[in-house]
């Protein structure tokens, strides 16, 4: 297919008025470290839930609690050794390839190395440092004892999306997931971009709060029927059969509301996994509570079950309380040792090991992880760069979420999850369509909403489906559908 991008003009006189649609409350921590009430429609609902479900419920919680804490005593003894790790050029090796993802699949992180060539990865750290030189008005926010740089089209971050390799890890990171269903609408051999933020730390940040254990993708939204309930993603656990739940099962996410709030950075579409690229040296600057399947079944139940105090045991509550311990609508979901203590943070969070420039760390979107510790730099006056770098797969709302995001990036503007406002609309130096084609070809053409996908490389009829499905949203005037 022959790349076109005429459609596609880099002024935004051309594309009209348009600005992406905004979202109105920040996302942000939970701002009490004790349970909230929410209101009474929630414990109705949590009534609901329990309701003639009472003895397996409470079944499940015992197994469950005993299953942890062997758990928590294998992830404290084996410390950042428990995170795999492979070399990009292995992953098309099958003995390193089937070991490296049975590992990702049992702990929901992983790191791989050497993803860009380093000296790649340092220029494009560079380039960042310039980027944000020449445009002063750069927009940047604490959080989590990190600084966050509002910007979502820098020439490093627009190529690390396209590059050929990044795609590439992606499309082998994303083969962990599975599907039930065979014509479940989904293809993990087409990734899509997704533009989030940079982070970039220096010696004065560990001087901010510490950060705090979350989990991204919504926070009441797991339990409410009209969020995860529309796909019945975790309804194993509900239904007190926590060992049939599979985290890796991908149709079951394919329907998933996240975001009913809608929440400032609170991400409305399926990530198959969260990822950072590191441009410099970094030592562990990230923390993971790696049990993917037992911590997410734990924090799940954890609001039916409580104690009336530290020497009597856990119990169904009854009544249902309105609390769903560390989610409050349009906020995070945030883990606690006071509010989920059966997970021993202060054992079961371990470091990853040390990136490198060109590394490329993937977590599940469901693990509980530390954003950034204190800054380690590998001496004082450092500065370490990252770039947020997911791995988001071909499924229809992904592609009417890309949609959005081309005309954000033919403008300007922030990413449609980040809210409104100019952005980078007038920066210099920021990359358009032509920097897109130079930088990824025809695949990062289209990982960018920019070019059509070719529906005769679909593997299977339910994948040539789901490709038209998108072609259809992004290009409308290909099926006469203007």
């Amino acid at each position: 297919m022959a790349v076109s991008v005429q459609p596609f003009p880099a002024s935004s006189t051309s594309m009209g008025a348009y600005m992406p649609p905004t979202k109105n409350i920040k996302m942000q921590a939970c701002p009490s470290p004790g349970p909230i009430h929410l209101s009474q429609r929630f414990a109705a609902l949590k009534e609901s839930m329990v309701s003639r479900r009472e003895d397996s419920l409470v079944s499940s919680w015992r197994q469950l609690l005993e299953a942890i804490r062997e758990e928590v005593d294998l992830v404290s003894s084996l410390g950042s050794q428990i995170v795999p790790s492979i070399d990009f050029a292995d992953i098309r090796k099958l003995e390193y390839a089937e070991s490296f993802q049975e590992e990702l699949r049992t702990r929901g992180v992983a790191v791989i190395r050497n993803v860009v060539p380093r000296d790649t990865a340092l220029d494009w750290e560079d380039e960042t440092r310039v980027y944000l030189d020449q445009n002063p008005s750069k927009a940047t926010s604490p959080a989590r004892g990190s600084k966050l740089h509002e910007v979502y089209w820098s020439p490093a971050q627009v190529q690390a999306r396209v590059h050929p390799n990044i795609l590439a890890a992606q499309r082998f990171a994303m083969g962990a997931w599975k599907s039930k269903d065979p014509n479940a609408r989904i293809s993990t051999n087409f990734p899509i971009t997704y533009a989030d933020r940079m982070r970039i730390r220096t010696k004065g940040d560990m001087e901010l709060s510490a950060p705090s254990a979350h989990i991204d993708g919504g926070s009441v939204e797991r339990w409410e029927p009209d969020g995860y309930g529309r796909a019945g993603t975790y309804r194993d656990i509900f239904q007190g059969n926590w060992q049939d739940y599979n985290p890796w099962e991908a149709s079951t996410r394919i329907p998933v509301a996240s975001d009913l709030y809608r929440g400032v950075g609170s991400c409305s579409i399926f990530r198959a996994f969260q990822g950072w690229l590191a441009m410099s040296s970094i030592a562990s600057p990230l923390q993971v509570c790696p049990m993917p399947q037992l911590a997410t079944v734990y924090f799940l139940l954890r609001p039916f079950f409580s104690r009336r105090d530290v020497d009597t045991p856990w119990n169904l509550t009854r009544p249902q309380n309105s609390i769903l311990h560390g989610a409050l609508p349009s906020y995070t979901q945030e883990i606690s040792r006071a509010l989920h203590p059966h997970l021993q943070l202060d054992r079961s969070l371990v470091s990853i090991p040390r990136l490198e420039p060109g590394d490329y760390v993937i977590w599940h979107p469901d693990l509980i992880h530390v954003a950034d510790g204190p800054h380690l730099g590998s001496h004082a006056s450092s500065t370490t760069t990252a770039m947020y770098l997911p791995a988001c797969p071909l499924t229809q709302t992904n592609a009417l979420y890309l949609c959005r995001q081309r005309k954000a990036f033919l403008l300007g503007c922030p990413g449609p999850d980040f809210g409104g406002g100019r952005g980078e609309s007038d920066y210099v130096g920021r990359p358009g369509v032509r920097e897109v084609n130079e930088a990824g070809g025809e695949d990062g053409l289209r990982a960018m909403g920019l070019l059509p996908w070719d529906e005769e490389d679909a593997d299977s009829d339910a994948e040539r489906q789901v490709m038209a499905m998108a072609n259809a949203i992004l290009f409308p005037d290909l099926y006469d559908m203007l």
